[in-house]
Formats: structure tokens, C-alpha cells, sequence
């Protein structure tokens, strides 16, 4: 059985916090590609990985970029966004790296991403099949009210 809904901001924002040893970093115009195609690479998380041109180009596009990195600095997690701030937030990319997972920072990088963004801004996330049933037990809510064109490639 799923815990209730989270519901509010400041439910989410309370969340926005990383294992000891961790830290938030809003990387959008700086992250590596290199690094974000090896978390999303191990993370085991579908993406475009062998084409370095289109993974940069994912990260050049983004207007939002939270990161979880180490005390060593070394890039853990990631939550990539396309937002205006004010009224939406598509979070793309939600990618922890095998050996960070199970520590909450797939969770903690959610609710950063929805702090920063504010009260105002819903956030919608599109999952892969496997980690549809991990969602709810954050308390995310279900929508089933979407339509897609699918890319050719």
C-alpha cells in the first residue's frame, strides 16, 4: 500500500534534503555531458547514450539541472527539467547512479527540483515502466490524462 499524496510545496521542499556527505548543485549551462551519459549510463536509464552529439545537446537544452554530487564531488544524481517557473515543469531525466541508489536521493532531487521551481509550478514527470510503482511511494499522484507523438529515433 502507497503512503497518501504529498501534497503543497512545503511538503516537498521539506524533502529537499541529501545524505550526509552530499550536496545540491544547479548545473544547467555547466553540467559535463560526459558525466550525465555515465550516471544515466549506469543508472540503467533509456536514453540516447552512444550518440555523445545528442547527449550534450540534451544538456544544453534544459533549463533546469539539479545534481546530487559526493564529498568527493563526483556527480550521483541528476534531475534534468524544461520549466517557465511560473505555471509548469516537465522533469525529463531522473537518473541516480547503482551505488547511490536507496539513499533518497531520487527523492531528494524531485523535491529540490520542485522547491526551486515554487508553490505556483506543477511538476509532471513521465516514468519509465519499471519505476512506476516507486513514484507513488513518495506520494506522487497518478495522471493517466496525457497524449504523446512519439520521436522517430
Amino acid at each position: 500500500m502507497n503512503p497518501p499524496l504529498l501534497a503543497g510545496h512545503a511538503a516537498w521542499a521539506a524533502l529537499a534534503t541529501l545524505p550526509a556527505g552530499h550536496r545540491f548543485a544547479r548545473e544547467e549551462g555547466r553540467l559535463d555531458p560526459v558525466e550525465f551519459t555515465r550516471v544515466v549510463r549506469a543508472s540503467g536509464l533509456v536514453r540516447p547514450v552512444d550518440d555523445a552529439a545528442r547527449m550534450a545537446a540534451m544538456v544544453a537544452g534544459a533549463n533546469l539541472i539539479v545534481t546530487a554530487r559526493d564529498a568527493a564531488g563526483v556527480l550521483v544524481g541528476v534531475a534534468r527539467s524544461f520549466t517557465d517557473f511560473a505555471y509548469g515543469c516537465y522533469l525529463s531525466d531522473l537518473c541516480v547512479d547503482p551505488a547511490g541508489q536507496g539513499l533518497g536521493i531520487g527523492r531528494a532531487l524531485i523535491a529540490e527540483t520542485k522547491r526551486i521551481i515554487g508553490p505556483g509550478c506543477m511538476l509532471l514527470l513521465l516514468s519509465a515502466p519499471d519505476p512506476m510503482t516507486w513514484y507513488p511511494k513518495l506520494g506522487m499522484e497518478k495522471v493517466e490524462n496525457g497524449f504523446i507523438i512519439r520521436r522517430d529515433g
